[in-house]
């Protein structure tokens, strides 16, 4: 590393010249650390840095506070002499040219490999001799042509990921941006639509950005200051000063965050006036209503409706609300108002009151959510998987986990009427069972329903594209678990239920 800082020394005061008044002004030269001009000292640094630092920073430029987010940045730049600044400040808010990137890009890359960096050309623009340089190393992407214009934070990352070779890194988060932003948590706003796409992803893995918010955003579309210009620089050339992300990254197969709301459908169009015998029309209404989270439909008839009409109306809703039994509704109250078509149906639960059913929602999409990610992190449940195969897990899970409540079944009232007692408490009644284990499934993406008949409720799922009738409760009824009831063609089930 001594060889490699007096290779570089004598290549580092033009690197200077492009943070200074002017690249195309007159040369400046920098003012030394304690010496005339020309005459530097290699200050000892704590880390392998790939640059020596050459003089200290004493508050040189007036514009940047100790307090500013790049000042560490700013300030090691001087120190490195990558910056002099202009006119006592180093206007830090400043945009910063493609011209100027480029020329900064050049000659890290000649310090670094011990090149003699570009001269000014008579006749020529200041900045082409480096812009020959890098396209000579094929350092330069041809796509950029307009070196005048103020540069993206996309070019930033498309120059400055070629500076350097790869020897300089050793990626600190490259498992970590990986999974970020494969989740769709992290870095939302670059996709493969985004200029240098790659090269942005890069920069984030060696630790030479981390975004403009919690979840990473770059902004890539915007133009880029001589701030943000020094935090990439000084992070290249100083791995001490590198960010080591502290992402929170949910792992893609897991269901954090999902909510009962989520597990449904929206319509794209529901009637406010469906007739109750129709039973698609009462469908998208019901999921419109338990997509948003509510539990009212507000309905409007453009006829007044009649007490019998009101009682049709609510069986209907009810019904359909029961397919969806992981939403925890088991029953309803139709309002009717007098001399107009206006009809309220609120849902609810028999067991509790509303206050209570809403908590017993929550902590019961807490504890399928909490399941689902066990199965998953313990190998249980893998992406090799069939549906068919998901499905059989989760119905040895139930059975294994629950037991029948013959007390609950008697008793219109009991919690073991809710998938909450199934998951909570470990015992439930057919629709509790098969409301837990509908919503298994639709944490997983499988397309299921609640099919019921007089006195009993299973599930109805497709599963990798065939339609299987399964029956949790009835698997559940001995020591063992009854496969019998699992996977069940429609001619299987009707033998084993009459509807």
């Amino acid at each position: 590393m001594k060889r490699l800082h007096q290779r570089i020394l004598a290549l580092l005061l033009p690197l200077a010249l492009l943070f200074s008044v002017g690249a195309q002004a007159k040369t400046v030269v920098g003012v030394p650390y304690g010496g005339s001009p020309g005459v530097y000292r290699v200050m000892e640094a704590e880390h392998d840095s790939l640059l020596p630092r050459v003089r200290g920073y004493e508050g040189q430029f007036s514009d940047v506070a100790e307090d500013a987010w790049y000042y560490s940045y700013v300030s090691a730049g001087y120190e490195y002499s990558l910056f002099e600044g202009r006119g006592g400040g180093f206007d830090p808010d400043a945009q910063i040219t493609v011209a100027e990137l480029l020329t900064l890009s050049a000659r890290l890359h000649a310090a670094y490999t011990g090149e003699q960096a570009p001269a000014p050309e008579e006749g020529a623009a200041w900045y082409m001799p480096y812009v020959r340089y890098l396209f000579d190393r094929e350092l330069l992407d041809s796509a950029i042509d307009d070196f005048t214009a103020p540069a993206t934070r996309a070019q930033l990352a498309g120059i400055f990921a070629l500076s350097l070779p790869e020897e300089c890194y050793d990626a600190p988060n490259d498992t970590l941006v990986d999974n970020g932003y494969a989740s769709g948590d992290y870095i939302t706003d670059v996709d493969t639509s985004t200029p240098y796409q790659a090269q942005i992803l890069w920069m984030y893995r060696q630790g030479l950005l981390s975004g403009m918010d919690e979840s990473g955003s770059y902004l890539p579309d915007e133009t880029t200051t001589r701030a943000e210009t020094a935090a990439v620089v000084t992070r290249m050339v100083d791995p001490a000063l590198r960010i080591m992300l502290h992402w929170v990254v949910v792992p893609q197969w897991s269901a954090v965050g999902r909510t009962l709301a989520s597990l449904v459908d929206a319509p794209d169009n529901a009637s406010e006036a469906p007739a109750y015998n129709d039973p698609a029309a009462v469908d998208s209404a019901v999921r419109r209503m338990l997509a948003s989270g509510e539990n009212t439909l507000s309905l409007r008839y453009p006829y007044e409706i009649t007490q019998s009409e009101a009682q049709a109306i609510a069986n209907a809703f009810m019904a359909c609300a029961k397919s969806y039994c992981e939403q925890m509704y088991n029953s309803i109250t139709c309002q009717r108002y007098l001399h107009s078509g206006a009809v309220l149906l609120t849902f609810s639960a028999t067991a509790c009151n509303d206050e209570a059913l809403a908590l017993y929602r929550d902590e019961t999409m807490a504890k399928a959510i909490e399941i689902h990610d066990m199965l998953w992190e313990s190998g249980q449940l893998n992406a090799d998987m069939s549906q068919y195969e998901i499905a059989r897990v989760y119905f040895q899970w139930l059975c294994d986990n629950c037991v029948y409540d013959d007390h609950g079944a008697h008793d219109d009232y009991s919690l073991s009427h809710i998938a909450y007692s199934a998951l909570l408490r470990g015992t439930a009644v057919c629709d509790g069972y098969t409301g837990a284990y509908n919503l298994f499934l639709k944490l997983e993406g499988i397309e299921c329903r609640a099919q019921a008949n007089d006195t009993h409720i299973w599930t109805v799922a497709v599963l990798d594209g065939t339609e299987y009738h399964i029956d949790t409760t009835w698997g559940d009824q001995h020591s063992f678990v009854e496969w019998e009831y699992f996977g069940m063609s429609e001619a299987q089930a009707r033998q084993a239920h009459d509807w």
